[in-house]
């Protein structure tokens, strides 16, 4: 849903000012790893999840980039990522209520529990929307690109253990933050490829977060107004999530790897 509120956007900002937009967009697959440590708190149940070393994990990803002819506006720059990790936690059970109580009698005394590993799940939905300007662009030099960005994310946390069927514990919530952005890119003359970096870097407040990937991409040319082509690189994110004594789930995680995906532009 969120996905195509910020594709509805974009079309109010082509609509809104009846430009002629450059497009550009792609769409892949994110090979990443996940590490960090994520606590969960609440009021009858205490654990702390540690997620290390898990194998990677194939996540979804798609971008589009729109550039209008008016040179005083900035160009926009939107992005939808899932990121999806497992691993395992150890829990500490303080005075279960009843009838959590009830469920772990019929299969184990509540006491082993603090000595079992649980399996642990944790998802994201990232959306990022970036407005920014870019420098040099039709130099010899690589171009420069600055400006600010807002990333959004949700999260869904689950944590449950083999030995107690329907034994289960979790929670969700989403958190939102503006970002600087950064960005480099520099095109080839003599082929259609190209190499780019980009950066977000939260720094408004006690919480950490960024987000870096560098790229390669090879186009071709389908005719005179469109190319086709593919695009490899390397990315990381890091949250660094402060909580109050009435948030749940605290931490950090990383995820970092590995993206082969296809680009398509519009001239």
């Amino acid at each position: 849903m969120r996905t195509l509120i910020l594709f509805f956007l974009t079309a109010s900002f082509s609509s809104l000012f009846a430009l002629d937009i450059k497009v550009d967009m792609g769409t892949g697959l994110f090979y990443s790893g996940a590490k960090g440590r994520i606590d969960y708190v609440e009021e009858s149940f205490r654990g702390s999840n540690a997620i290390t070393d898990i194998s990677s994990a194939t996540n979804f990803y798609v971008w589009g980039d729109f550039e209008s002819n008016n040179k005083y506006l900035p160009k926009l720059r939107l992005e939808y990522l899932k990121i999806s990790a497992e691993g395992n936690s150890q829990a500490h059970l303080e005075s279960p209520q009843q009838q959590i109580q009830d469920l772990i009698d019929q299969y184990i005394d509540p006491l082993q529990l603090n000595d079992k590993n649980w399996n642990s799940q944790l998802q994201h939905n990232i959306y990022d929307i970036d407005l920014y300007y870019e420098f040099f662009e039709k130099s010899d030099w690589p171009s420069i690109g600055l400006g600010l960005g807002y990333k959004y994310f949700d999260y869904i946390y689950i944590m449950d253990i083999d030995l107690v069927p329907g034994l289960q514990f979790g929670d969700r919530d989403s958190s939102g933050a503006p970002m600087l952005f950064f960005s480099s890119r520099y095109d080839m003359p003599s082929i259609q490829m190209g190499f780019e970096a980009d950066a977000k870097v939260y720094v408004f407040g006690d919480s950490d977060m960024y987000d870096w990937k560098v790229k390669m991409d090879l186009m071709f040319e389908l005719d005179q107004t469109t190319e086709l082509g593919a695009e490899f690189g390397y990315r990381q994110q890091y949250f660094n999530l402060i909580g109050s004594d009435v948030e749940k789930v605290t931490g950090n995680m990383t995820y970092e790897g590995i993206f082969i995906g296809m680009v398509l532009k519009f001239k």
